[in-house]
């Protein structure tokens, strides 16, 4: 029973830092996305934003920002934008490939795994 006390523990005290660590990239990231939303970045700048959102993408203010940029640049670099929307859907949004034409992107990294000599 106490096993389960500590894990239960430990398990909301994981789910705290995450949230702080969410919070924190919003106070952090909101600023520099602004920023580039107020002018024409370059590409490799609106790029290099999009990675760094992307990995807190799952958190709903950080996905904001996320698709505040890609609005933004989608006229401007859209063979970019395209492929970060792809990404987001890929990692986050899987549902939304089903019945579409890119459903196969679900089954890429199994078409990975079964063709990696390493898995033999």
């Amino acid at each position: 029973m106490e096993k389960d006390e500590e894990y239960k523990d430990f398990v909301k005290e994981i789910a705290s830092h995450i949230r702080a660590l969410n919070d924190m990239a919003v106070r952090e990231y909101t600023p520099l996305v602004d920023d580039i939303c107020s002018r024409v970045a370059s590409r490799n700048e609106v790029e290099r934003m999009l990675d760094y959102l992307f990995d807190f993408a799952g958190n709903d203010k950080i996905l904001l920002l996320y698709r505040r940029v890609c609005r933004h640049y989608f006229q401007i670099y859209p063979e970019s934008i395209a492929w970060y929307i792809m990404e987001y859907r890929k990692e986050y949004d899987r549902e939304s490939l089903i019945g579409t034409k890119y459903e196969y992107l679900l089954h890429e990294d199994e078409d990975e795994d079964n063709n990696d000599p390493k898995s033999d």
